[in-house]
């Protein structure tokens, strides 16, 4: 995680990517908490591997995508996090913040 950047900036209806490592086998899943300026940006997942990708051994995690597109100007925070959903969610096993700025 550590190339994920810390700041982003996008125009409005660009997005950015980021793949993060997933843990599902274990119980964790990434989720996304919009800190000021939920209207700002907006955060899609995609969980899996690829359609048509090579099978994999049993066990293994499959990655979660995050895809973060540019609504309207403004800055907002977004913070990923990866969790079990059923511990507090204080208690979290891997998160980063990226702050957004978006411009028209």
């Amino acid at each position: 995680m550590a190339d994920i950047p810390t700041r982003l900036e996008l125009a409005v209806g660009q997005q950015y990517t980021v793949e993060l490592p997933g843990l599902g086998t274990s119980g964790y899943i990434w989720e996304h908490e919009i800190i000021g300026g939920d209207d700002v940006v907006d955060v899609q997942w995609t969980r899996g591997f690829p359609p048509g990708s090579p099978p994999r051994p049993v066990g293994v995690s499959a990655p979660e995508v995050a895809t973060i597109r540019a609504v309207r100007p403004g800055a907002a925070e977004v913070r990923l996090y990866q969790h079990r959903r059923w511990e507090p969610p204080d208690r979290v096993r891997a998160q980063h913040r990226l702050t957004v700025v978006v411009s028209s």
